[in-house]
């Protein structure tokens, strides 16, 4: 492994994304589960979409695995080139710690690994998603039921 590579982080339903940094660590964009996503996420009375907050942390590859497969994955060497070393350490030192939106399709984890390796933001998961919902291959009724699970549940942590 090298700094700037990808690893992709396999969980079952979907994939969680860091970045190597080296010396056996990564730095990746979490949001916390359970009560302590009250604080980072809100739902607002107009829309009724959920807003969230994720926090960039540094922790070593194992620990962030936590017993899942992983993978280097720089899916998208073909397509863009990787950003220098220095670059993608210098917006690591810029970031590390720091809160920022969190947005599932639209700035989720593996936007932020790829805008640190590559100086672009991609999530070809959230992307196949969007794909699949227009396509209808996701299935109508299996979308809204999870877009439903996921709002109660959010909703019910923010109560």
């Amino acid at each position: 492994m090298e700094i700037g590579d990808m690893i992709e982080i396999n969980r079952g339903q979907y994939k969680h994304w860091a970045l190597d940094i080296g010396h056996g660590k990564v730095i990746h964009l979490v949001v916390p589960d359970g009560p302590s996503r009250v604080s980072f996420c809100s739902v607002s009375s107009f829309s009724g979409s959920v807003a969230c907050k994720g926090t960039v942390t540094i922790e070593t590859l194992q620990d962030v695995a936590a017993g899942n497969t992983y993978k280097i994955n720089n899916y998208l060497d073909d397509e863009y080139k990787p950003r220098p070393t220095d670059v993608i350490m210098g917006d690591v030192d810029k970031l590390r710690g720091s809160t920022i939106k969190y947005d599932l399709l639209g700035n989720n984890c593996e936007h932020f690994v790829t805008f640190l390796r590559y100086g672009k933001s991609k999530s070809k998961q959230a992307d196949d998603f969007l794909k699949d919902l227009l396509t209808g291959t996701a299935g109508l009724l299996g979308v809204l039921a999870a877009f439903t699970a996921s709002t109660t549940a959010a909703a019910s942590t923010l109560s």
